[in-house]
């Protein structure tokens, strides 16, 4: 096959098993087996071979406008949209007496035409996509060396486990697509970065009271990625509540999560007061400097200070380390908003937290008539 490929001059690449989204050419096979499943399905269908509507079903794709191109395939093909029999009947085809350079030159024009409005309607769908895809999505990233589990189903039915492993990174090809090493017998695996998860090992057998149990579970539901309103066992107020994003899930092992703490340093960006209720936050990445000074970055264009850092700090279920989580697995809104309903769970924490009763209404005293 290499040397057939080599031969005509033909570049090859795979795509990573058991992952469509990684090839384009599913998503317009899907939209035509769609398509022969009703015209072969259909109670009053002509046909019953698939075979036989493929042709019309090929001509129905092709003269579609994609959304993301705003053009035709066969416009983007041939610089025009195909006939169809009405139109053959409605009149007469106009002649077109053009000499050969002319109707190259027309060609030509109307296939430039037609990059510049692909090219644009990709880039406007694409904007669009990224929108959305990030409001859900977070980039994942492992090293050299990682220890992984793998996911694949193929021929397994529902009593099996569906994660393997564990397995080692042993490289990376993309962003998205790494090579992984069976750690028994050494067999080096294709995968995506969507279809592999990070193994922490055994998780050891714990003797603890029914809190603790309680508190660990809920560690373990804290979602990568994600956002969490906490408070810091070391914190000197009771109402100093805290926001971040889990960057590191809870490792068993360790007993750990890692956050990235989001703040809201105010107008001018030179205070931070974490009594500040929720509904007032914008919350943004935390950023230290070498001195030490907290800062944080509104827009895109403000440039970040010479060896400064984010703010990411891990914490322990246990000890002074410890937090206490309010508000869990949310999503920061845009302008660093934080969702109306997570504010309501935090000021109903607050009221159950608030150390000091509510003042009671004193009676006023009612005056007797006389008599």
């Amino acid at each position: 096959m290499q040397t057939f490929l080599k031969q005509f001059k033909i570049r090859c690449g795979y795509s990573i098993p058991y992952h469509p989204q990684s090839n384009p050419v599913e998503r317009v096979h899907r939209y035509i087996n769609a398509l022969l499943r009703v015209a072969v399905s259909r109670s009053d269908a002509v046909h019953d071979d698939w075979a036989v509507c493929l042709p019309y079903v090929e001509f129905s794709y092709n003269k579609k406008f994609i959304p993301g191109t705003k053009v035709s395939p066969f416009m983007l093909h041939n610089g025009y949209q195909p006939l169809y029999p009405e139109d053959l009947a409605n009149g007469p085809i106009k002649c077109q007496n053009k000499t050969y350079q002319e109707k190259l030159e027309f060609t030509t024009e109307m296939f430039e035409q037609m990059e510049k409005i692909v090219r644009e309607a990709n880039e406007e769908a694409k904007a669009k996509q990224k929108v959305n895809y990030d409001a859900t999505h977070f980039d994942v990233e492992f090293q050299m060396g990682d220890s992984v589990l793998h996911f694949c189903d193929a021929g397994l039915d529902k009593l099996h486990f569906k994660w393997h492993g564990p397995y080692e990174v042993v490289e990376k090809r993309s962003p998205v697509k790494y090579i992984i090493k069976d750690a028994l017998d050494g067999q080096l695996v294709q995968a995506s970065v969507q279809q592999i998860i990070p193994f922490y090992g055994e998780e050891p057998i714990y003797d603890d009271d029914d809190e603790m149990i309680q508190s660990r579970e809920e560690w373990k539901s804290l979602k990568h990625g994600t956002f969490v309103v906490f408070k810091r066992h070391d914190d000197v107020s009771w109402d100093h509540l805290h926001v971040g994003e889990i960057t590191q899930a809870y490792n068993p092992i360790t007993g750990a999560i890692e956050i990235l703490h989001y703040v809201d340093m105010g107008p001018q960006d030179r205070t931070w007061d974490p009594a500040k209720t929720m509904e007032k936050r914008r919350i943004f990445v935390e950023y230290v400097d070498p001195e030490g000074n907290s800062y944080t970055r509104k827009r895109n264009t403000i440039q970040l200070v010479t060896g400064s850092t984010e703010f990411r700090r891990k914490y322990v279920l246990q000890g002074r380390e410890s937090i206490t989580i309010v508000v869990k697995n949310f999503n920061r809104q845009t302008g660093g908003k934080i969702p109306s309903d997570v504010c309501m769970k935090v000021k109903d924490y607050l009221k159950k937290k608030d150390p000091a009763p509510e003042p009671s209404k004193a009676k006023r005293p009612s005056r007797s008539k006389s008599g």
